[in-house]
């Protein structure tokens, strides 16, 4: 790789230390020890804050392009719920979290269009109802993650846009 091997070296060990992976064999070749890492998860999620891409993406969010928005708005999720989550562990509080998640098969572009705009005014309606401005005491946050994927519909044979 053309990097001194205290550089390369360095990298692994951060990772162990955050328990982001763990020693799984030694070996020793000649003077030098190797040294086998595995992952101590099957998937990670990389902090927001991680990635230029996705503060690009914030950045370009007012182009409204519903894709960069979601990846943000994704991101955003995975930086606030952890950072919630870190908190309660702290203070053994227990965390309260709300997560939705479907699977919707439109018959047409216009009942999608339809669906969308229902959906936004039951949220809105529901919001207004139980949102106080002057409610005392810190701010609670309510997540609503709603990925929403279309399928072919099995009755048209094309494939509803998403």
């Amino acid at each position: 790789m053309g990097l001194a091997r205290q550089k390369v070296n360095y990298h692994p060990h951060v990772l162990e230390a955050h328990g982001l992976v763990r020693l799984a064999e030694e070996r020793k070749w000649g003077g030098l020890t190797e040294r086998l890492l595995v992952a101590t998860a099957a998937s990670y999620v990389v902090s927001p804050s991680a990635s230029a891409r996705l503060r690009w993406i914030r950045i370009e969010m007012s182009t409204n392009s519903r894709r960069a928005y979601l990846i943000a708005l994704g991101a955003r999720v995975v930086r606030e719920v952890g950072d919630l989550d870190r908190r309660a562990n702290e203070t053994g509080k227990r965390l309260a979290t709300l997560a939705v998640d479907t699977e919707v098969r439109f018959q047409s572009a216009a009942d999608r269009a339809a669906f969308s705009l229902e959906l936004t005014a039951a949220i809105t309606k529901l919001v207004s109802k139980y949102h106080h401005e002057s409610a005392p005491g810190p701010a609670h946050t309510a997540w609503w993650s709603s990925p929403i994927r279309c399928r072919r519909s099995p009755n048209l044979g094309e494939r509803s846009p998403a």
